[in-house]
């Protein structure tokens, strides 16, 4: 594997990619072999699944706005400051039953075992 010292800065409202839908913007951040950190935002009315997340493990962390988590038939009201954990492949759906913008912050976890022999993050 190949050393890559470069120093990559993503500025505010920038991101190596972005992908637009009706109601959600999703903006990559930062991305390695490992994991991926993405900024959603969410407008009223509007939800999110966990396919749009490519189903990988993933943790969420509600930066702005209430958002409504559905899986399971159960239902989980996440407001700012709060995070939450899901496991590989769980099916879920994240809404935004507000009045205003929700945003998101995920960092999902792309390989399944982070190198159980001797490595590590």
């Amino acid at each position: 594997m190949e050393a890559n010292n470069a120093i990559r800065i993503v500025r505010r409202e920038q991101s190596l990619r972005s992908v637009q839908k009706e109601g959600t913007r999703i903006r990559l951040l930062y991305e390695n072999e490992w994991a991926e950190l993405l900024s959603t935002e969410v407008e009223p009315g509007n939800s999110i699944g966990s396919g749009e997340f490519w189903d990988f493990e993933a943790v969420h962390f509600v930066v702005e706005g209430g958002l409504l988590l559905h899986n399971s038939g159960s239902s989980i009201l996440l407001l700012p400051g709060d995070s939450i954990m899901l496991g590989r492949g769980k099916k879920y759906r994240i809404s935004n039953t507000t009045s205003s913008r929700a945003v998101i912050w995920s960092l999902l976890f792309k390989k399944p075992e982070q190198e159980k022999n001797g490595g590590g993050l």
